[in-house]
């Protein structure tokens, strides 16, 4: 679990830190503040294999697109994430992800991210995390990173390899969009977390009793999500944003078991009057599956929902402000009295 964390020129971030995490953490602030971009961070940082999880932050964002001196390389495209879109100067300290750390010994538990001249003179993406470093040819067509590390991909395994890890569970759930509901689903199948998906989407319809994905026309491909809903079948697509957005957010967390989830503005989609039930359920998945929460919102009905539940759970959870001033990102800890004061009065606290 993550104690604490630092991001240091990522996005919009020259540097923000995070004192204190728990097992469900909120993050507040205004928009186009850097929320997104902070879990971005977390999850670049949790993610196992680096460069997959660089492709797929850049890809999300159509980041990975020719620009309009009609370059395509992977230099051109992954300046993108460095703050102000410029890479790092050669040999310079890159991007930092990771907790804080007080001791020099644990500085390769962060993972690094940089530019830097080899042996060859080529210029390099380094990518580095526990003693392991993949890198890649800045000169290099970004569709060469997109197809993992086929031609121009090098890696440099230290001596001290440190052991192999079990692989980690990461989810994280967009703005918009559902992910990949039926893979999801499947790795579920024949579980008890079947019953916990059905269960939490009950807040919504309490009269459905089960769900299934099943093949579209010869026409489609894949398969869609149907409900039965008092002995009627139901395609789950005309039944709201609501039941779609539970049911993105509890299969994502049911399969970050003793991992981590990410979930990038919790509110939209949800209505006010059921969030706060919504909140429950991923307290109780957190304690009860292992996971490491981290949520963003701009929402004062969302904070009101999450402190319903963070007063039963106060050592479990913390909320953040994140602020912009100065030209400096600041993070804000909140006490839960702090959140009942402010809520009391009425006072906005984004």
């Amino acid at each position: 679990m993550c104690n604490s964390f630092v991001a240091k020129n990522f996005r919009a971030f020259e540097e923000i830190k995070i004192e204190k995490l728990a097992k469900v953490n909120l993050f507040l602030g205004r928009n186009s503040i850097g929320k997104t971009a902070l879990l971005e961070a977390f999850y670049l940082h949790l993610h196992q294999d680096k460069i997959e999880a660089i492709e797929g932050l850049l890809v999300k964002k159509d980041e990975h697109l020719s620009h309009e001196d009609g370059s395509s390389s992977i230099g051109s495209i992954v300046r993108h994430l460095f703050h102000n879109h410029q890479l790092s100067n050669f040999n310079n300290e890159g991007i930092i992800l990771g907790e804080i750390i007080k001791q020099e010994k644990n500085k390769d538990k962060l993972t690094e991210i940089k530019t830097i001249i080899d042996k060859n003179d080529d210029e390099i993406l380094r990518v580095t995390k526990n003693s392991i470093s993949e890198d890649a040819l800045l000169r290099n067509d970004f569709d060469e990173l997109y197809r993992h590390r086929h031609y121009g991909m090098r890696h440099r395994i230290s001596r001290h390899k440190s052991k192999p890890r079990k692989n980690i569970n990461l989810q994280f759930v967009r703005s918009s969009g559902s992910g990949d509901i039926v893979k999801m689903w499947d790795n579920i199948d024949l579980t008890d977390k079947q019953a916990k998906v059905i269960e939490a989407l009950r807040i919504i319809e309490p009269s459905l009793s089960g769900i299934k994905f099943v093949e579209q026309d010869r026409r489609s491909r894949g398969r869609i999500a149907k409900a039965s809903i008092d002995g009627e079948i139901v395609p789950f697509k005309s039944m709201g944003d609501g039941i779609n957005r539970i049911l993105y957010i509890v299969l994502s967390m049911v399969n970050a078991q003793d991992g981590y989830l990410l979930i990038d503005e919790f509110e939209n989609g949800l209505h006010y009057s059921v969030q706060e039930q919504v909140w429950k359920v991923i307290f109780s998945l957190a304690e009860s599956l292992n996971i490491q929460v981290f949520i963003t919102t701009h929402s004062s009905d969302c904070i009101k929902a999450f402190g319903s539940q963070w007063e039963s759970n106060e050592e479990k959870a913390t909320m953040h402000r994140i602020d912009y001033k100065d030209k400096r990102h600041s993070v804000m800890l909140y006490d839960f009295s702090d959140l009942n004061d402010a809520l009391s009065t009425n006072t906005e606290v984004r």
